[in-house]
C-alpha cells in the first residue's frame, strides 16, 4: 500500500526583501514577465500568507498535513552574508497573526510541529525552548520536528529525543530528491521511542528536475515496492504564483498522480 505524508516547512510568511532581489534578477537577466509578476505581488498584500491556498486544496482532496514552524532566534552579523539570509525578514512566532493560524491548523486536523532554528540542531536548551513555546500556543505537546535547511549533525538525534520529541523529519536532499543514504523506511537510530522518518521530495529540488514526472513516478514506485513512506515537503511561500509559477499547480499534480495509485495520506505523527 502506498503512504504518502505531506508537510510545509514555515520559514517566512512575509515578503520582505525578497521584493528587491527578485526584481534585481529579472531586471539583470531582462524578464518581462518576471518584473511583472513582482510589480503584481506588490500590490497584493502579503503574497507569502497562503495558507488559504493550502487549507483549500487539501480539504479538497480530504486529508491533512503537518505543518513545522519555525521560532529563528539568530542575530542579524553585518559581517557575514549567510546571517542576512537566516535573520531577515523572518517572523514572530507571538504575532497574534501566526498564533491564530497555528491554532486553527491544529484545531482542524492539521498536525503542529518544530521547525528547529538553525543552529538548535546542535543546542539542547535553544531546542527544548523552542519546542515549549509552540506548545504553549496550541496546549498540548508537540512530537514531532524537522531542522531548518535539514541541519543535522551525530548529537541531533539525542538532543531531539531528550528534548521531548517523538519523531524527526531532517533525513533528506536539500539538492536533489529520493533517499538520502539509501534510508528508505522510518528507522530508529536510538530506541524504540524515537524514530527517523526520512523526508522524500523538496520543493524546489522537485522543480528543478526536467524529467521531474517520471522521477516521481519511480519514487512512487520505490515507495510501493519496499514499504517506504512518500514524505513530500512544500514551503507555504511556494504557493505565491508571482514568485513561484507552476508550483502550486505541482504540489497538486503531486497528490492526484498519487491518488490514482490509491495512495493514503497521512500526517507524519500518524506515520
Amino acid at each position: 500500500m502506498l503512504k504518502v505524508a505531506l508537510s510545509h516547512d514555515i520559514d517566512r510568511v512575509y515578503k520582505t526583501h525578497q521584493y528587491f532581489t527578485k526584481s534585481f534578477v529579472h531586471l539583470k537577466n531582462m524578464n518581462k514577465q518576471g518584473i511583472l509578476n513582482q510589480l503584481k505581488s506588490i500590490i497584493k498584500k502579503k503574497p507569502y500568507w497562503t495558507f488559504d491556498q493550502i487549507i483549500e486544496i487539501e480539504e479538497s482532496f480530504g486529508i491533512r498535513s503537518t505543518f513545522f514552524f519555525l521560532n529563528e532566534s539568530i542575530k542579524l552579523n553585518p559581517f557575514s552574508l549567510n546571517s542576512y539570509k537566516l535573520s531577515m525578514g523572518r517572523y514572530n512566532i507571538f504575532d497574534p497573526e501566526i498564533m491564530k493560524v497555528i491554532q486553527y491548523l491544529d484545531e482542524n486536523g492539521w498536525e503542529i510541529g518544530v521547525h528547529g532554528s538553525y543552529n538548535s540542531f546542535k543546542n539542547y536548551a535553544l531546542l527544548a525552548k523552542e519546542k515549549r513555546i509552540l506548545e504553549n500556543i496550541v496546549g498540548h505537546s508537540i512530537v514531532g520536528i524537522r531542522q531548518h535547511y535539514l541541519n543535522l549533525n551525530d548529537c541531533t538525534w539525542s538532543i531531539q529525543k531528550k528534548v521531548g520529541f517523538k519523531y524527526d523529519s531532517s533525513l533528506g536532499f536539500t539538492n536533489d530528491i529520493g533517499y538520502r543514504d539509501n534510508r528508505y523506511l522510518p528507522f530508529k537510530p536510538l530506541d524504540n521511542d524515537f524514530k527517523v522518518i526520512p523526508l522524500t521530495i523538496m520543493d524546489t529540488c522537485f522543480m528543478a528536475k526536467p524529467d521531474k514526472w517520471d522521477k516521481y513516478e519511480g519514487l512512487l514506485d520505490q515507495c510501493e515496492s519496499t514499504g517506504a513512506i512518500m514524505v513530500v515537503n512544500f514551503h507555504q511561500n511556494v504557493f505565491c504564483k508571482y514568485d513561484f509559477p507552476g508550483y502550486k499547480e505541482a504540489y497538486v499534480e503531486l497528490i492526484e498522480r498519487a491518488i490514482r495509485r490509491s495512495a493514503s495520506f497521512y500526517t507524519l505523527s500518524q506515520i
